[in-house]
C-alpha cells in the first residue's frame, strides 16, 4: 500500500435487551485476528435506552497501532473474500462505501457469529470503519478505492479463468 497506511479500524455493534451481549461481542471479535496484542485493542461498552425504554448496549472496539490496524485490515479482507458475492457487492457499490480516506463496510450481525461473513446494507450489523493514513492532498476517495479493489482483484482474476 504505497501511500497509504491504516491510522486505525473502528468496529462497532448493539446489543438489544433480547440479545447476548457476549455473544455479539464474540461475533465483532471475529473480525480481529488472534495475533493481535491485546494492548493495541480498545473496548468499551456503553449503555443507552432503545425508543421505548429497553436497555442497548452499544460496543466498540477500536485498533489504533498502525501495524495491527494493517494486520486486522488483511484479516477484514480475507474475511470479506470469503463469500464471492461480497466482491461482487463491494466492487459495484464500492464509491458508496468511501468517504474521503475512510472505507465503511456492514457485515450481517447473526451470520458473523455463526462464522459467516457477509456484507449487508441492513440494520442488525457489525459496522466496522477503516481510517486509511493517506499522503496526498486530494483524490483520497480513489487512493482507498483503488488499494480495497487491488487487495480483492486476486480473487476476480480466478474467476475469470
Amino acid at each position: 500500500m504505497k501511500n497509504c497506511g491504516i491510522n486505525s479500524i473502528t468496529i462497532s455493534s448493539i446489543s438489544h435487551a433480547t440479545e447476548d451481549e457476549n455473544k455479539v461481542l464474540e461475533a465483532m471479535s471475529d473480525f480481529i485476528p488472534e495475533d493481535i496484542n491485546e494492548d493495541d485493542v480498545d473496548i468499551e461498552t456503553v449503555q443507552s435506552e432503545g425508543c421505548f425504554g429497553n436497555p442497548i448496549y452499544i460496543h466498540k472496539i477500536t485498533i489504533k497501532k498502525e501495524k495491527s490496524a494493517k494486520k486486522v485490515f488483511n484479516h477484514i479482507v480475507d474475511l470479506i473474500k470469503s463469500d464471492i458475492n461480497n466482491i461482487f457487492k463491494i466492487n459495484k457499490d464500492i464509491d458508496l462505501r468511501i468517504d474521503k480516506n475512510k472505507l465503511y463496510l456492514r457485515f450481517n450481525k447473526q451470520k458473523a457469529y455463526l462464522g459467516n461473513y457477509e456484507i449487508t446494507d441492513g440494520d442488525d450489523v457489525i459496522r466496522i470503519v477503516i481510517n486509511f493514513k493517506i499522503f496526498a492532498p486530494k483524490n483520497k476517495e480513489n487512493i482507498v478505492k483503488d488499494v480495497v479493489l487491488s487487495k480483492l482483484k486476486p480473487k476476480f482474476k480466478k474467476l475469470e479463468e
